[in-house]
């Protein structure tokens, strides 16, 4: 058994008989951990109520080889993400990128960017800025870091550029005029002004966007091409959407 140590956050815990946790992680240099927290349902004293979803931490934990699960020694705090949460749109929106996070890590294979990527956004929903831009910056930029991000201006099927009237086609991305004739799947409009969205998402850092944030709405042209792109190479609709789908743009959160 090997003892390890690394800065992570927390993405998503459920129980394991009457005392335990299963906690998922992602690490910094380790990727994707699994863990059992002995006792931790029982009793705060071991963990300190530090297994919130995306509370940062530095862990400790022994790795079992062979084994999926590794036993969590225990957490110090890094950075407590709780109080933005107490917010009923960030904690739906947090639990999309909890989710979508723990599909597309690896374990024994460091996540430096995501890991980056996270805090970011999460320091730009302190700051105040929209759950709804960040959702889509985050999907954009988890498509990108893994190589799954199409050009913006071009074709996913011809490859040559999407011109006039391209049109966006359920996991399959974005197409022009051409290729969705051949295709002939239903397909929505995704013009110019949308794409523009998607190369400021491209150029920006989470705390810089001032989009429109009516076009990062829920079931919207922009959702549904980096969604869609999404639960497509993972092969699984995301559960978590539906919660965020919920709350309306407007609603209570900065436009």
């Amino acid at each position: 058994m090997k003892p390890l140590q690394d800065d992570a956050y927390v993405l998503r815990t459920q129980p394991l008989g009457e005392s335990d946790w299963i906690v998922s992680l992602l690490a910094k240099e380790h990727g994707l951990v699994r863990g059992v927290a002995k006792g931790a349902r029982r009793s705060r004293k071991r963990f300190g109520g530090l297994l919130q979803t995306l509370n940062e931490v530095n862990a400790r934990w022994v790795e079992k080889p062979g084994r999926d699960l590794h036993r969590l020694e225990g957490v110090e705090p890094r950075a407590d993400w709780t109080e933005i949460q107490s917010d009923p749109i960030v904690h739906a929106m947090c639990a999309v990128l909890s989710e979508v996070t723990e599909a597309f890590s690896h374990e024994a294979q460091a996540e430096r960017d995501i890991y980056r990527l996270i805090g970011a956004i999460l320091q730009a929903l302190r700051d105040g800025h929209s759950p709804y831009l960040l959702l889509r910056y985050f999907e954009f930029w988890m498509l990108r870091l893994h190589g799954l991000q199409d050009p913006i201006d071009v074709c996913g099927r011809c490859h040559e550029d999407l011109g006039q009237s391209p049109r966006l086609v359920d996991h399959g991305g974005l197409m022009c005029r051409k290729c969705h004739e051949v295709d002939g799947r239903p397909g929505r409009p995704f013009g110019r002004e949308l794409r523009r969205f998607l190369l400021e998402l491209q150029r920006s850092a989470p705390n810089d966007l001032t989009l429109d944030v009516a076009q990062a709405r829920p079931g919207g042209p922009v959702e549904s091409l980096l969604r869609g792109r999404l639960e497509a190479f993972a092969e699984r609709r995301f559960r978590t959407y539906r919660h965020f789908a919920q709350f309306p743009v407007g609603e209570g959160q900065p436009r």
